[in-house]
């Protein structure tokens, strides 16, 4: 009877094991198709809102298919448009900015540094406890940062450090929208439906941006441009509901191992379908990123208590 208990646990620590990693190798590839989405010219607030158009409906048709209706109170409206704003909306956008103009592997890393701003904000609003360790991860995410702006260090041409400092906003904009939902997420209300909130918030956000910068897109044509627009927000309505649904079964310590998979395949992406090659600096950038995340990630006494 130990024995078949021993095997059942394997194999759903191997099936476990098995979707994180296909959310993760998944989700790095979503940068990839960022970036095929604006290398036609495709304006990239116009990107951004197709991209939520597409994940408001179909959100909203999984919570009809599902019956959940959505919380509309005052409270619950304000929290849909913090929530578009520094999780859909301004990010969105900055990332289709930046996509075009630095590597998929370097904006990769960039975004892996939202655990550890994540982490800072939740020390200045007194949610978070900083400890030796998690301080150090802090700095070897910061470190990662600094050696990809460094003028010429790892990255070619006086206008590289602009577009890595962006990125940089786009960790924060994360991070900020994960402490809203730490501190003000609707009670009773699953992700999926709070999702679907914050879509329809961001594409209202997002419309007299993109009207003001006449950057509506034109997705008859369906090149490979607009097919990767549609399979990025395919691929992250796909990645998010598996995350939640990882979370439900091995806990949110578990579920967070797929952020180092997500750094790691964003990098691999991009050198296996565009060619990219990285400096021993940008290598460098990725190890010492990767060991930040491992020292801020929550432990499981953490988790238990």
């Amino acid at each position: 009877m130990t024995q078949i208990i021993r095997e059942r646990t394997h194999l759903s620590l191997w099936l476990l094991w098995t979707v994180a990693i296909l959310i993760g190798v998944s989700w790095g590839g979503s940068q990839l198709l960022a970036k095929i989405s604006v290398s036609t010219g495709h304006d990239a607030a116009g990107v951004a809102l197709i991209s939520t158009v597409i994940a408001a409906v179909l959100t909203s048709a999984i919570c009809l298919l599902r019956g959940s209706s959505m919380p509309l109170s005052g409270r619950a409206i304000l929290f849909y448009t913090a929530c578009g704003i520094f999780g859909t909306a301004l990010p969105s956008t900055l990332n289709y900015t930046i996509i075009a103009h630095l590597p998929v592997g370097v904006v990769s890393i960039l975004i892996a540094g939202v655990p550890m701003l994540t982490m800072l904000l939740g020390r200045v609003l007194g949610r978070e406890r900083l400890s030796p360790g998690k301080v150090t991860g802090i700095v070897l995410g910061g470190m990662a940062v600094v050696l990809i702006a460094a003028p010429d260090a790892a990255l070619p041409g006086a206008g590289a450090m602009l577009w890595v400092l962006l990125g940089l906003l786009i960790s924060l904009s994360y991070a900020i929208e994960n402490m809203i939902i730490d501190i003000t997420a609707p009670p009773q209300a699953d992700a999926i439906t709070l999702m679907t909130g914050m879509s329809w918030a961001a594409l209202a956000l997002l419309l007299p941006i993109v009207w003001a910068r006449d950057g509506w897109i034109d997705m008859t044509p369906m090149g490979i441009a607009e097919q990767s627009i549609v399979g990025t927000s395919l691929i992250h309505l796909f990645c998010y509901t598996g995350f939640i649904w990882l979370i439900g079964k091995a806990g949110p310590v578990f579920a967070a191992q797929i952020g180092y998979v997500v750094t790691i395949a964003g990098v691999f992406w991009g050198m296996a379908i565009l060619g990219e090659r990285h400096s021993g600096m940008v290598w460098l950038a990725l190890v010492l990123m990767l060991a930040g995340m491992a020292l801020v990630q929550p432990r499981r006494e953490e988790e238990s208590g």
